[in-house]
Parts: C-alpha cells; structure tokens; sequence
C-alpha cells in the first residue's frame, strides 16, 4: 500500500511510528487518542500501513505501543487495545495505556485488562506520563510526554 493513497488518513495522525526504540530495541509506536471520537477503520488502515514499513528484523523485535488516554474516555481506550490484538498481535509486546491524572476507576480498568491477558497476547499496562520513562528511555519518547 502506498501512502499516497491513504493520504487524508495519514494527515490525521491516529498513530504514527516516532523513531524510538524500546528497552528491547523494539519500535515505538504511539496512537495519540483526543476527544473527538476515533474512526477504528481509519485507525485500522493506518496501522496496517505503518506496520508495513519496517524491515522483519525490526518487527521481530516486537513494537511498544503508547496508547496516550490522556484526552479520551477509557470506552475508547479499551476498544483500541482489543483492536490492537486483532490487527498486530503477533507483533505487539507490550501496551502502555497513559492515563489521565483524574484516572478512570482503577479496579474496573485493572480487572478489565486483566481477565484479557491471555486472549490479548501481549501485556497491558496503565501508566502516567511521568512514570511511562520505567518502561520506555526519556529520550526515546516524544515531547508529548514531557
């Protein structure tokens, strides 16, 4: 797939690969949530192209996904990570779902991901923006998150 033709989708960044690498060397790639609701097929189509860019040495290594829930309702949040699980699971090892400061309700969401382990594939985990530098090098991470 080319990029020229999903053009429009892209400019909308609904996910984009920074550059950074993870602790394991694998890549990041950050899907930015807002307010506004989220199109999963255009969500879906972006992720497929970006995935496409990488060597198979590089998607060996498996992709850190930042799932930034900063700006979203955790409705949103959950959809993304099962979605997740159905387009890249293979790829994936770890999610970071960054949460807002006044959090979602921590034993809903923690049970929610939790009774999902085995069927997602991959670990999910609800961090803050500070705290996300424990899973992933400050410098490795977009200004978004300070």
């Amino acid at each position: 797939m080319e990029a020229s033709v999903i053009l429009p989708i892209l400019k909308k960044k609904l996910a984009f690969l920074s550059g950074g690498k993870d602790r394991r060397s694998g890549l990041i790639l950050t899907i930015p949530l807002c307010l506004e609701q989220t199109n999963m097929d255009e969500l879906s189509v972006t992720l497929d192209y970006l995935l496409s860019i990488p060597s198979e040495k590089c998607k060996a290594r498996g992709f850190t996904v930042i799932v930034d829930g900063r700006k979203s309702q955790w409705n949103v949040v959950k959809t993304v990570v099962v979605m997740l699980q159905n387009v890249v699971p293979a790829e994936v090892s770890l999610v970071c779902v960054v949460k807002p400061d006044e959090f979602w309700d921590k034993k809903v969401t923690h049970f929610c991901f939790w009774k999902e382990k085995d069927r997602l594939g991959f670990e999910v985990i609800l961090v803050s923006a500070n705290k996300l530098t424990r899973y992933i090098e400050p410098c490795q991470l977009t200004e978004d998150f300070g």
